[in-house]
């Protein structure tokens, strides 16, 4: 057999392979900028994709308003609220959902850090699960009144590099002595947690464990079945779904293209 003839100039073979390249070639080309700019990232063990962009590294019209989260030194995924970090350990796209924890301290004894602060959420945007409770931490706590009851004295946290004579004190929202350790304490800042019913373990634990919030944003299912990308346009302040051809208000599906079809089944009836 004649090889030489696969491999002609002129060939069909070699006509046929030039045209493909070309025509693939064109194709990426014409892909919208948008859509190739918000494909899904990783920041440290977690898949980023809208509501959520990742600073730095997405164009911000690939998140909703409010969704913005880095990566850190340490390749940890992080979300600030109100002016304190939080790390993301679990995002669940699903059920619109993800958990924290506190950024300071995060994989010690944060429980001995007073740069924990009270969370405060904007409400159209992230709300605390129902599945949580809140926990007291209450610094500079005078030890020699503290050891004067003994009930209060079992709350007390054993911290590193405390004088003798301060202690923190931590206790659940709903426990009885809160009144009466808040007038042996500074200041104390609320902390979100989860808690299950007959559980026992440290407090440091249950701040590293976290606590869930819930998010609202825009529904981005329909425009991720169809193929696209969600994503926001910041002019119009309206979602978006970035598709390979251009960006369309909900779907990759035209709605021109679905009822010209309609109309026509219509008529061959």
């Amino acid at each position: 057999m004649n090889h030489s003839f696969f491999f002609t100039p002129f060939s069909p073979v070699a006509i046929l392979f030039i045209a493909t390249f070309f025509l693939r070639a064109k194709k990426a080309s014409c892909t919208d900028p948008q859509f190739l700019a918000c494909e899904p990232k990783s920041c440290g063990d977690q898949n980023i994709s809208f509501p959520f962009h990742i600073q730095n590294a997405q164009e911000e019209y690939c998140g909703y308003p409010g969704f913005a989260i880095s990566c850190n030194e340490k390749n940890k995924t992080v979300l600030s609220l109100s002016n304190n970090e939080y790390i993301i350990q679990e995002i669940d796209y699903q059920n619109h959902s993800l958990r924290l924890s506190n950024a300071v301290g995060f994989g010690k004894n944060t429980s001995c850090s007073p740069q924990i602060q009270n969370i405060s959420l904007n409400g159209d945007r992230f709300r605390l699960s129902t599945n949580r409770t809140g926990l007291f931490l209450f610094y500079n706590c005078n030890s020699k009144l503290l050891e004067s009851d003994s009930k209060l004295l079992n709350h007390k946290v054993d911290c590193s590099g405390e004088n003798g004579n301060v202690s923190t004190v931590a206790m659940r929202v709903d426990n009885p002595l809160l009144g009466s350790v808040s007038e042996k304490c500074g200041a104390g800042v609320m902390a979100p947690v989860d808690v299950y019913r007959g559980e026992n373990v440290s407090i440091g634990k249950m701040l590293e464990r976290g606590f869930v919030l819930n998010w609202v944003a825009s529904d981005c299912s329909e425009c991720d079945e169809s193929g696209g990308r969600c994503g926001f346009n910041y002019t119009t302040y309206q979602f978006k779904c970035f598709c390979p051809d251009r960006p369309h208000a909900r779907s990759c599906k035209s709605g021109s293209t679905n009822r010209t079809r309609r109309r026509w089944i219509v008529v061959g009836k």
